[in-house]
């Protein structure tokens, strides 16, 4: 078969039963990148494909330590810097260092049902979504006796950490964290068209998400946690980010987010913002409410991909996670 046809075969059934459905998918295979599309959306009718932006979700994640990284580079934060350094509102020697933010052991708080259910009877307080703190709940948090002294967290995924770490890297250099995206990222790598804040001439090419049952959801505004999940982004730039870290020189500060640095348990490590599990793949899916998507990577085989989708699946759904998983070892098992 093709390496089109084994595309095909893996990832076309995805699109079955989704209305308005568009999936896009990138490799990175024999120091080649292919982009391959299935889904019939009115978009493509003034858009190419690779050109379509969808939102990343905590993807977002994976740039968010990027910056990070090239920052240590630079000698411009340190990872076991207190997070009180940057933040006048966290009272002083505050025990949380920045690398318990980058991988998920600060002891903040997850992402859970239980909060969601209870801040429906509280006073309406803007919050991020999929962040259920405040700015002003955080710092209050923050500044609680749960970190009177220095402890060791296990990990738990936490939103409001990373979004809590992009913060606090604009506030070091007196920028906005979209001002550090495109200062750190998207300069370095020249992308077109990876950004946060919608402007007028872009929203052409904006496609809409969808979400389980089909329904479509406006645009996702994030505005104190965005390194957590605020990205817009294309296929193409992607894979640009992709091939950065897939191509990454020894000594680049790419690498730096690449070493494993705590233990998530069922054989998987946390490195900063990367998760990598023990087959060597490195990686980070995201999700919004009307869209879903994948990156990752497995550097002994110079493989890469990523997967993007206007759908925000159930668990029970097929996903972008399992197609990448799939076209991984499809294109390992033609290294072979």
């Amino acid at each position: 078969m093709t390496l089109k046809q084994e595309v095909q075969r893996i990832a076309s059934s995805y699109i079955e039963k989704k209305k308005d459905a568009l999936l896009v998918i990138g490799l990175i295979h024999q120091g080649e990148t292919h982009v391959f599309h299935f889904g019939d959306h009115p978009i493509q009718k003034r858009v190419e494909p690779e050109d379509v932006i969808f939102e990343i979700g905590s993807i977002s994640k994976v740039f968010t330590t990027s910056i990070l990284s090239s920052m240590l580079q630079k000698g411009q934060m340190k990872l076991d810097d207190s997070i009180s350094l940057y933040c006048p509102h966290i009272r002083k020697n505050h025990p949380i260092q920045i690398e318990q933010l980058a991988t998920h052991t600060s002891g903040l708080p997850p992402h859970r049902l239980l909060r969601d259910l209870q801040l429906c009877f509280l006073p309406k307080v803007r919050r991020d979504m999929f962040c259920q703190y405040s700015l002003d709940e955080l710092m209050k948090l923050l500044n609680s006796k749960k970190w009177n002294q220095p402890k060791s967290f296990p990990s738990r995924y936490s939103n409001v950490g990373v979004g809590l770490l992009g913060l606090i890297m604009g506030w070091s250099r007196h920028k906005t964290y979209e001002q550090l995206l495109m200062d750190y990222i998207v300069d370095e790598l020249h992308l077109s068209s990876t950004f946060i804040t919608i402007k007028d001439d872009i929203k052409s090419k904006m496609i809409l998400g969808h979400r389980e049952n089909g329904k479509e959801v406006p645009p996702l505004h994030m505005l104190d946690y965005q390194g957590a999940g605020a990205i817009r982004s294309t296929i193409t730039d992607l894979l640009s980010f992709l091939s950065a870290h897939l191509h990454a020189d020894a000594d680049s500060f790419w690498k730096i987010t690449h070493e494993p640095r705590g233990d998530m348990g069922r054989n998987m490590s946390m490195g900063l913002g990367w998760v990598i599990d023990d087959t060597g793949l490195i990686c980070h899916n995201g999700a919004t409410s009307g869209f879903s998507s994948f990156i990752g990577f497995r550097p002994h085989s110079k493989a890469g991909v990523v997967v993007l989708s206007n759908y925000r699946n159930r668990i029970t759904q097929d996903s972008p996670d399992r197609i990448a998983y799939d076209l991984l070892d499809m294109l390992e098992s033609k290294i072979k």
